[in-house]
């Protein structure tokens, strides 16, 4: 085990992997102007961060599986001095805090841009709230990718940013962060994570014993068709968001993607279906984000600059129904219920989760032999159609 000193190219990128690391040895950094680290594949655990006194503009990027743990103090950095950590598909970036490095989450950025619903940013408190002045900024989200803070059990949500909290009165704060807007997500007490989900666009028909129901008319207690051997299902509590395109930072992360009418099957779905980016839809005994499946023809993502509302509902336990004639899941609460307005309620107090992730009805995929099955079915399904097929990749 050797402690290993690493200045950052300035203006360039620095990369660490099974070439030149050993997962034993930590890591001293010493930053410059603008630099970033690339973490690919290897377990890295950063102790020491130097500065020099400069005013840095730093990222720390971890990739293919990739786990870092920032563990450290800052010496030198300048205030003002900004952080991005960069979350690729099943990587991790974990701080730890201390008195010292509030400046490693003060005003940061946290993306998952390229995490393909894979990534995990940890955040260990120690209990200790560093009543930051501008939180972690928390962008390009995907249904799957996770943010945990260590010792919280309830979260609350004012405006776009999300505080977690140690107790269900919220007087124990451990730390905030600012999400997109119209982003939704559970939260899981037990395991001190929240993770992102999705929704149906507002005018979606859903499959009840008395016909197709738009789902913005749904009420607790309507039942619905279900797919899992009941029949139907009585509905336990229904969500809703509305979102104005022009106010969002990141409109693709939210716009809605339309599935056109007969791109799966014959009648599937019977028309248009519009659903959230992170909406899981049901293939091969599997739940596969909306997102994975664009193609360019039958599957697009929509542009558009009036505002949208999005809808969920909930049933006695994760199943799936029947949107527009289409196989798609229902809510899995997970603690997140927060994210939505619930259509004449006024909630006050914690919400707490009342499932966990042995819950779900099917496996969520985001990548695999099954994914590209999938792909390619879509694929000839739109050929068939007479859509001219060229490839495409995922959104």
């Amino acid at each position: 085990m050797a402690l290993i000193n690493l200045d950052l190219l300035d203006q360039g990128t620095t990369v660490i992997d099974s070439s030149n690391w050993d997962s034993t040895d930590t890591l001293q950094l010493s930053l410059v102007s603008s630099g970033t680290l690339v973490v690919d594949g290897v377990d890295v655990n950063l102790t020491s961060i130097v500065g020099g006194g400069l005013l840095s503009n730093t990222t720390i990027q971890a990739i293919n599986g990739a786990n870092v743990v920032i563990d450290s103090g800052l010496a030198g950095v300048q205030a003002g001095s900004s952080f991005t950590y960069s979350i690729g598909a099943n990587s991790s970036v974990e701080v730890q805090a201390s008195a010292l490095n509030l400046g490693l989450l003060n005003g940061v950025t946290v993306d998952f841009a390229n995490s393909g619903g894979t990534g995990l940013f940890t955040y260990d408190s120690g209990l200790i709230n560093l009543n930051l002045s501008a939180p972690p900024s928390v962008i390009n989200v995907g249904a799957g990718d996770r943010v945990e803070v260590v010792g919280s059990n309830y979260v609350g949500q004012i405006g776009s940013v999300v505080t977690f909290y140690s107790d269900p009165l919220h007087l124990f704060p451990v730390g905030s962060y600012s999400i997109p807007d119209g982003v939704t997500y559970n939260y899981d007490g037990g395991t001190d994570t929240l993770t992102f989900t999705s929704c149906f666009l507002r005018g979606t028909y859903i499959r009840t014993p008395e016909g197709e129901v738009p789902v913005e008319d749904l009420r607790v207690g309507d039942l619905v068709v279900t797919y899992n051997g009941e029949g139907v299902s009585e509905i336990k509590w229904v969500g809703r968001r509305m979102l104005d395109p022009k106010a969002l930072d990141k409109p693709r992360d939210t716009m809605p993607i339309r599935i056109k009418a007969g791109a799966i099957a014959q009648n599937a779905p019977e028309r248009d279906l519009l659903v959230s980016p992170d909406h899981c839809m049901f293939f091969e005994d599997s739940l596969i984000p909306a997102k994975f499946l664009v193609n360019g023809t039958t599957i697009t993502q929509e542009t558009m600059l009036t505002p949208f509302e999005y809808f969920h509902i909930e049933l006695d336990r994760h199943n799936i129904i029947l949107a527009e004639g289409a196989l798609t899941e229902t809510y899995l609460d997970l603690g997140g219920r927060v994210a939505f307005l619930e259509p004449g309620v006024l909630r006050f107090g914690a919400l707490t989760a009342t499932r966990s992730w042995n819950d779900w009805c099917y496996p969520p995929v985001y990548a695999g032999a099954v994914l590209e099955k999938v792909r390619h079915s879509l694929t000839q399904r739109a050929a068939e159609l007479g859509y001219v097929v060229e490839e495409a990749k995922a959104s």
